[in-house]
C-alpha cells in the first residue's frame, strides 16, 4: 500500500497513493459506517476548478482526489520531488474493478448510476460474470440533466432502501464530481461515492478504451479524441493545454519563492 501524501495540483489537493490504500479507505469507512467522497480526478477537471470557484469548493469535500491521468501523477514529483513519483495512477475504469472484486469478497452492496438502461443493463452482466459473488444492489440510468426535487427523493430513497454502501457514478467530469456530493449531502445514511468517468462504457465494451502501452505513455486523450473529436475536442486540446501551463506557472513560482 503506497500514501505519499495531498499535495496542491493547481488549486485543489490531489493524493498520492495507490489503488490499496483507497481499497483500505474504503473498508475502513463501511466498518466504521462513515460517509466517504472519493474521486479519480482527470486534468480538465482541475483545469475547471480553477476557473470557477464553485466547482474549486465542491471539489474541497471530497475525502480523496486521487490522479486519474498519467499528467495528473506526473505533476506531483514535477512539483514537489521525485520521492513523491508514483508507479501507477489510480485510473477510474480500474480502480471500479479493483473495488468490485474487493466488495464481492465481503459481501458488500454496490449501486451504479449514470449513463444509459443498455449500457447499465451491460455492464451487470458483464461485472456479475467477473465477480459472482458481487451484490449490486441497483441501478438508476442518467436523465442527461439537473434532477428535479422529486426525482432526488425518489433516487435518495431507492439507494437508501437498497442498504447500498457504495455509489459508482458516470456522468463525465466535472458532473459526476457534483452529482456525488449532492446525493451525500441528501443522502439519510452513510454512504460512499466514487465517481469513474468513462468505467461504464469502457467495462461493459460500449466504447473502445485506449490499448495498455497508449495508456501507460499517456496518449489515451489522443487515442479518445480520434475516436470521439466532436465531444472531447475542447477538453483535450484546450484544457489539456490549459493545464500544462498552469502546472508550469505553479512550479516557477515555487522556485521563484525559495530564491526570493
Amino acid at each position: 500500500m503506497i500514501y505519499k501524501g495531498k499535495y496542491k495540483i493547481i488549486d485543489n489537493f490531489v493524493t498520492a497513493c495507490d489503488y490499496d490504500f483507497v481499497l483500505r479507505e474504503l473498508d475502513k469507512a463501511i466498518k466504521n459506517k462513515k460517509s466517504l467522497l472519493i474521486s479519480p480526478i482527470a486534468s480538465h477537471t482541475l483545469v475547471k476548478a480553477h476557473y470557477d470557484n464553485h466547482l474549486k469548493q465542491t471539489l474541497d469535500r471530497f475525502d480523496y482526489l486521487v490522479p486519474d491521468s498519467q499528467w495528473a501523477r506526473w505533476s506531483i514529483p514535477f512539483l514537489y520531488g521525485e520521492d513523491k513519483n508514483l508507479d501507477d495512477r489510480v485510473y477510474g475504469p480500474e480502480l471500479m474493478l479493483k473495488a468490485c472484486s474487493f466488495l464481492s469478497k465481503k459481501n458488500y452492496r454496490v449501486f451504479l448510476y449514470g449513463n444509459t438502461k443498455k449500457v447499465l443493463e451491460k455492464l451487470k452482466k458483464i461485472l456479475v460474470t467477473s465477480f459472482p459473488k458481487l451484490q449490486i444492489a441497483g441501478e438508476e440510468e442518467s436523465r442527461f440533466r439537473e434532477l428535479t426535487n422529486k426525482e432526488w427523493v425518489k433516487l435518495r430513497k431507492k439507494i437508501s432502501s437498497s442498504k447500498t454502501q457504495v455509489v459508482f457514478i458516470s456522468l463525465g467530469s466535472p458532473k459526476q464530481e457534483i452529482f456525488g456530493y449532492k446525493l451525500l449531502k441528501k443522502s439519510n445514511k452513510p454512504l460512499i461515492i466514487i465517481p469513474v468517468g468513462a468505467a461504464f462504457d469502457f467495462v461493459s465494451k460500449n466504447k473502445p478504451q485506449a490499448p495498455k502501452l497508449i495508456q501507460q505513455f499517456g496518449f489515451e486523450w489522443l487515442f479518445r479524441l480520434v475516436n470521439e473529436p466532436a465531444r472531447l475536442l475542447t477538453r483535450y486540446l484546450i484544457y489539456g493545454t490549459l493545464f500544462a501551463v498552469l502546472v508550469i506557472l505553479q512550479r516557477f513560482k515555487k522556485l521563484r519563492s525559495k530564491i526570493f
